[in-house]
């Protein structure tokens, strides 16, 4: 199966912090993940600059330990898993409750709710969790999972990484690893999440109970647009199940519907039972949005439209905080991008999905910072008082963080008084006309020294 949708099919251990800064469209860079991680200071978190990430609960992400000569240096706060220890996907409070879709988005069910699940006994076109089985004279899988979702060592044809087993992808995760193996204070899950017995039981490896996650509805609402298909052709404009290349997802072409249920006389283009299929997001313009005004945006990805038994269908975006909801409607779209213009929303961190019909993306998250503004810059006798928006937090006097405010040369200059709007600072270098830069939480902002007029008596 290619990697080109949803989640890549390998297991968390074989990550790094590069590749986990690189795995689009949730990480990144740097410049994605530290305004993010700097708005934990924010409601509802809260957390302090300067804390110790590895207290339970965290109190702060930048960890002061003293130098021996009465000030403060940092622990090393660049190292991903100093507080990631292990993987923190599952261990959240919607993992935990078994809301797969609020990551995975439609790509999954969620167990406890309610979808629809078969009853009837299992016949010969029910999918198994591996495969029907073999002609030995032409060998060739089919009828279950394991048709397309098999191993492969990584390649230029395959992808970066391995592509792992189901059996090694599930187990992952770390669903159903006790404390002792996750290190974490609660344990991932229960085996029985996914298991319907013990090992040797003959509902172990059950596909009704592999439908809890994979339901008829999830599964059949898969389709990947991209990509050359067989003999170098290329999917069309819009993903219409049935009609799509063999082997992007599970409803295009007849090949897809025998992998999954075996060489009985269906084809894709009968009538689908996909309605919306489900859309996936790859990548975004930009992460961070300026706080208090409207902020462009372009979405790359996959099946943001399609066509289904004659009904088109066309995405939406949404963004929440728990508290702030936000639907926006593309300027412009075509299955694989979306460009849309985000209204002006306030500080904090959002999560983006894009939305069609009943069908939800993956989730990815985007930062709103303060606008950084100097407005002006008064130079009267030795004192320079700068105001302006976005300054936050003070930094801290007995460690080098960094933050504060600079002369031109940069040096750092003596701070008297700090807020998010105002600055007082001294610095015998600052001269009318020269060039004050503030380091804030948010990033650099600079504007011109000027001095202040002279008063006039009345």
């Amino acid at each position: 199966m290619n990697q080109n949708g949803g989640i890549y099919d390998t297991t968390f251990s074989a990550l790094t912090r590069s590749d986990c800064l690189q795995a689009a469209p949730c990480h990144i860079s740097d410049t994605v993940v530290v305004p993010r991680h700097h708005n934990l200071t924010l409601p509802p978190r809260q957390l302090s600059c300067y804390g110790d990430p590895t207290a339970n609960p965290v109190t702060g992400c930048h960890q002061l330990i003293p130098d021996g000569a009465g000030g403060f240096t940092f622990a090393d706060f660049r190292d991903c898993l100093r507080c990631h220890s292990k993987t923190p996907h599952h261990i959240t409070v919607a993992a935990q409750n078994q809301d797969c879709k609020f990551c995975h988005g439609s790509f999954i069910d969620n167990p406890l709710d309610g979808h629809y699940i078969p009853t009837y006994a299992k016949s010969s076109v029910t999918p198994e969790t591996k495969w029907r089985g073999n002609n030995p004279t032409a060998p060739q899988n089919y009828g279950g999972c394991a048709a397309c979702h098999q191993a492969a060592a990584a390649s230029p044809t395959v992808g970066p990484k391995d592509i792992k087993s189901n059996a090694d992808n599930h187990h992952g995760t770390g669903l159903g690893a006790p404390t002792t193996v996750t290190g974490q204070p609660i344990s991932v899950g229960l085996c029985t999440w996914c298991h319907g017995g013990a090992p040797g039981d003959a509902n172990f490896l059950d596909i009704r109970t592999c439908e809890r996650c994979h339901g008829v509805k999830s599964l059949h609402n898969i389709e990947n647009p991209s990509g050359a298909g067989p003999s170098g052709t290329v999917t069309g404009a819009n993903v219409i199940p049935g009609a799509m290349p063999l082997g992007y997802g599970h409803v295009g072409a007849d090949f897809d519907c025998w992998g999954c249920h075996g060489t009985f006389k269906k084809y894709a283009t009968d009538p689908s039972p996909a309605g919306a299929v489900v859309p996936f997001i790859t990548d975004l313009s930009t992460r961070v949005l300026t706080a208090n005004q409207a902020n462009a945006i372009t979405i790359t990805g996959g099946s943001f439209t399609n066509q289904s038994n004659g009904v088109d269908f066309t995405s939406s975006v949404t963004l929440t905080n728990g508290t702030t909801t936000v639907t926006v409607q593309p300027t412009s779209i075509t299955v694989s991008e979306i460009q849309a213009t985000i209204p002006a929303l306030p500080v904090g961190t959002y999560d983006l999905l894009v939305v069609k019909g009943d069908k939800q993306s993956n989730l990815t998250r985007v930062t709103v910072v303060p606008a950084l503004a100097i407005k002006s810059v008064t130079l009267i006798g030795s004192t320079v008082t700068i105001t302006g928006s976005g300054f936050g937090q003070a930094p801290p006097t007995d460690a080098t963080t960094g933050l504060g405010v600079f002369a031109a040369d940069g040096s750092a200059c003596a701070i008297s008084f700090w807020s998010d709007t105002k600055i007082v600072v001294t610095n015998p270098v600052l001269k009318a006309g020269s060039t004050v830069t503030v380091q804030t939480l948010y990033g650099p902002v600079s504007n011109l020294v000027t001095a202040a007029g002279k008063k006039t008596k009345r």
